[in-house]
């Protein structure tokens, strides 16, 4: 259990010490929701209280949601469900639910879960703090009340719901974030919200209208982690190659990777990778920054969804087949060393047979190093709701499962022909006989690892030869002398 008496890496504020309660966090979804996370657990810790690495030390829980498919929605109702089980014994003092599912059924979760004390939208998680106080000051459980499905659930009052109707909180370097992942890996959101219009993606209508934070204010947040020992930024958002658009002068996303390339107080940084890069807003000062070495990483993480014109003009992408073969070749041409990653939505309504092996084929032409593929889901809000055609779900998963194979056949080649090459790799978990880490061709958690064979410590960036696959892991020897640097 961390307590308040700690310091928060971000900020280096001293805390207050005496704890009101300890809080479990449980945070689901993509890198972004993560940092929403790090903000509400930096809020709390200043706030008083304490930190509980796990649900049986913790008098609160805190669970941040995800809904932007199916899957994700069925994930965040098991963990509500799970952790509500210990508020409605009373095991636990109260248990929040904060987030997109909140801020999409806020009204419609606090009927279904009576065992919920507060929802939190994406609005108004920095209130964690007073929001909490407010429900450990509400006084002991009244009475034990029937809850949905005939389970008893001790009950304060009403759970309050605590949603903003289209807005998100973008934090800024200020926020008190404290950290869940090794520090020397960390993740940066450069903008929130999203102004496209695909046809599939809720995305619009959770988090709100698009909203960048400044040069200034990514600088500084740099600044601050790589004074904390960080060896790797991530810089994300829900549509990165649209950050500047809506500050003053309009800069670019170029600009915003060359000032951090060459900012002198980012000594420590060795790689910054850019996630998420929207396919028709690659420009080509974009390519060149990406393509000029240095700390940027040659990495590009582009989702470009289907390869067939019918599904991408139903889809509202904006490109055509062909765009998207000219996207892929120019990147190629202009990025020495790329790395390409995408995803792909199979099983869109109206997609036919004949439009599934034309994405095939554009797959085994374009040979990908990484690619996800997720299965089409009906989200409400969403264009693509309304269109007929849909597909039977046995077929969507078929779909999936073949498109799965040819990427992972594709991947397992690719990756065969690296080996003997060197490469630096970043530590992720030491040992003392072993560990495991990453080269700049792996993004953390979802491109694989590289695993190696003698011990090294978490943090260092050491040069090593790779001896096998076994994808999407590699397998590598340190190379005798490597300087193990640990930043």
């Amino acid at each position: 259990m961390r307590s308040p008496s700690d310091e928060l890496p971000a900020t280096g504020r001293p805390l207050p010490r005496a704890p009101k309660a300890a809080v479990h966090f449980r945070s689901l979804g993509c890198p972004k929701n993560r940092l929403d996370t790090e903000v509400m657990l930096g809020t709390l810790a200043l706030s008083g209280y304490a930190l509980a690495e796990r649900l049986e030390d913790a008098d609160v829980a805190v669970i941040n949601t995800c809904s932007f498919i199916e899957s994700a929605r069925e994930e965040s109702i098991a963990a509500i469900l799970e952790v509500a089980e210990q508020r409605a014994s009373g095991r636990l003092r109260a248990l929040l639910v904060a987030g997109c599912l909140p801020q999409r059924y806020g009204a419609e979760l606090a009927r279904e879960l009576p065992e919920v004390d507060a929802f939190l939208g994406t609005g108004t998680f920095p209130r964690i703090a007073e929001i909490l106080d407010e429900v450990l000051e509400g006084g002991p459980p009244a009475a034990s009340t029937p809850g949905s499905e005939g389970r008893a659930v001790a009950l304060r009052r009403r759970p309050g719901i605590y949603v903003e109707a289209g807005r998100t909180h973008l934090y800024d370097e200020h926020a008190p974030r404290l950290l869940i992942g090794p520090r020397h890996s960390a993740y940066v959101k450069i903008a929130e919200g999203c102004d496209r219009i695909c046809a599939f993606c809720a995305i619009p209508g959770i988090r709100g209208r698009f909203q960048s934070r400044t040069l200034g204010s990514l600088r500084a947040e740099a600044r601050q982690l790589a004074a904390g020992g960080a060896r790797e930024l991530n810089l994300v958002a829900q549509d990165s190659t649209s950050w500047g658009k809506d500050l003053p002068g309009r800069p670019r996303l170029a600009a915003l990777l060359r000032e951090l390339a060459a900012d002198p107080e980012l000594e420590g940084v060795a790689w910054i990778r850019l996630l998420y890069v929207y396919p028709s807003a690659v420009s080509d000062e974009l390519v060149e920054v990406l393509g000029s070495g240095g700390r940027v990483l040659p990495y590009v993480d582009v989702p470009l969804q289907h390869a067939s014109n019918p599904v991408l003009r139903a889809m509202q992408r904006g490109t055509t087949a062909a765009r998207q073969w000219r996207l892929v070749e120019r990147l190629r041409a202009g990025i020495p060393g790329l790395t390409l990653r995408t995803t792909f939505v199979v099983g869109f309504p109206g997609e036919t047979d004949a439009d599934f092996e034309a994405l095939c084929e554009f797959v085994r032409e374009a040979r990908f190093d990484h690619a996800g593929v997720f299965r089409y889901s009906d989200e409400e809000g969403t264009a693509a709701r309304g269109l007929p055609g849909k597909v039977p779900l046995r077929v969507a998963r078929e779909r999936q499962r073949a498109l799965l194979a040819l990427l992972r056949g594709i991947q397992a080649e690719r990756l065969a022909g690296r080996i003997g090459r060197e490469v630096e790799v970043l530590v992720d978990a030491g040992g003392r006989d072993r560990a495991r880490g990453r080269d700049c061709t792996q993004a953390p958690e979802i491109d694989g690892e590289v695993l190696l064979g003698t011990g090294a410590d978490t943090g260092a960036l050491l040069r090593a030869r790779i001896t096998a696959v076994r994808a999407p892991d590699l397998l590598a020897e340190p190379l005798a002398g490597s300087a193990a640097r640990a930043g």
